[in-house]
């Protein structure tokens, strides 16, 4: 796909209430679809790639460091959060599950590590 358009994305009232703005850590574009998602604070926030228009925002509860869509389609986005735990964020839906967390609640991932997020569809068993 070639992109011929330049959007700014408004993200200054993601995370409404905190003082100093905030900067997006994490970002994914949908395989098929002209959207993009971007991680702010504790936020993912959808937009349309080809308007800059904010189509949903979900809390997550703690920063992303890495995401990406799913790749069985539709508008879901599967998160690896700082605190180690795996979510995937329905934006159709727009509700969240946690598809793992770790037996020990102090580990955390840093900001310097190298962390890989590598999704395939499921095929059905015949």
């Amino acid at each position: 796909m070639e992109w011929t358009t330049l959007q700014h994305l408004d993200l200054q009232h993601v995370a409404r209430g905190i003082l100093q703005p905030l900067q997006p850590h994490a970002a994914a574009f949908h395989h098929t679809q002209a959207l993009v998602a971007a991680a702010i604070g504790t936020y993912i926030t959808e937009f349309d790639a080809l308007t800059g228009s904010k189509l949903s925002t979900i809390d997550i509860g703690s920063p992303v460091v890495r995401m990406s869509y799913s790749p069985a389609g539709g508008q879901c986005v599967i998160a690896i959060l700082e605190d180690c735990t795996i979510r995937s964020c329905d934006f159709d839906a727009e509700q969240t599950c946690v598809l793992h967390s770790p037996e020990k609640k102090s580990e955390h991932i840093s900001s310097d590590a190298d962390v890989h997020l590598a999704l395939t569809p499921l095929q059905p068993i015949i």
